[in-house]
């Protein structure tokens, strides 16, 4: 649920990349988000930074 959220989130929302990784660290530090899920939000915001530039 968290995941998917989170996914939701960055395609979809104004918060700030800082909020959005704020918010996955949340979800990974209490096991919301597995490993690989983790990696793959973090690739996500990453490459909204670069668009955004």
């Amino acid at each position: 649920m968290a995941y998917r959220i989170m996914k939701s989130l960055i395609s979809n929302s104004t918060k700030k990349n800082s909020e959005l990784s704020d918010m996955a660290d949340v979800y990974y530090g209490s096991g919301r988000l597995t490993d690989e899920q983790y990696a793959e939000i973090a690739e996500l915001i990453g490459r909204r930074e670069e668009t955004e530039r």
